[in-house]
């Protein structure tokens, strides 16, 4: 079964600062060292973790032994599936990429939020039904070529986690490399070490090993050819 996560979702904007003062007294924060496992797949599924800081891989054991990464999250983003339902387990590792903090939510707690603060419940219901197209698009993405899927990761990547530099260039440094790239979108590494080769020798792309300049402009527009 797919892991469930929301990314992109504008939370701390979209709440009242009363709402958020509520929620963080509700539901404190709790911090996580670089490479530190959040939950493991089958342990009981407890908690809704918003993601305040840092970024977290949610992984899955691959027949080789190795893991195949399958979403990299960063702030905003929730993760941890069904913790509103009865003895649900989590179905994938969730694992710090980067030193994180996460506002873990329960069942009680958010049961207590519905009461204390109505609104929070809506908004998260408003995030939760924009979701459903952004699956669709997902959804719609996998059958593209594997060099617009490499293309739509490293645009999502530089949006969330890499520096403007002003000139139309994005510098981003990033802990994925070729292999883990490539399984976030289902191809093999060397598919995705051609896609990234290509796309450097068009002019779009600088550098290599995680760290990174992205022509965004040009980069867009490849996707849309």
């Amino acid at each position: 079964m797919k892991p469930w996560f929301i990314k992109d979702t504008a939370f701390t904007s979209r709440v009242s600062q009363e709402d958020m003062a509520v929620f963080m007294k509700v539901c404190p924060d709790k911090r996580y060292k670089k490479g530190e496992v959040i939950f493991h797949a089958g342990d009981a599924a407890t908690d809704l973790h918003v993601l305040a800081q840092g970024q977290v891989k949610l992984v899955t054991p691959t027949p080789s032994g190795s893991e195949r990464i399958l979403a990299i999250l960063g702030p905003n983003d929730f993760f941890g599936e069904a913790f509103l339902a009865e003895d649900e387990m989590y179905r994938v590792d969730a694992i710090a990429l980067t030193d994180a903090m996460t506002c873990p939510i329960s069942r009680n707690q958010f049961k207590h939020m519905a009461l204390a603060a109505p609104s929070f419940i809506l908004t998260f219901a408003e995030i939760m039904a924009g979701h459903l197209f952004s699956c669709r698009d997902q959804l719609s993405l996998s059958y593209a070529p594997v060099k617009s899927r490499v293309v739509k990761t490293l645009l999502e990547q530089a949006e969330r986690f890499g520096r403007d530099e002003g000139t139309g260039w994005v510098k981003l440094s990033t802990e994925l490399k070729h292999e883990e790239l490539a399984s976030m979108i289902t191809a093999t590494r060397v598919s995705v070490s051609m896609a990234i080769a290509e796309l450097r020798d068009e002019g779009f792309l600088e550098g290599t090993r995680g760290e990174y300049r992205l022509n965004i402009n040009a980069l867009s527009q490849q996707l849309e050819l």
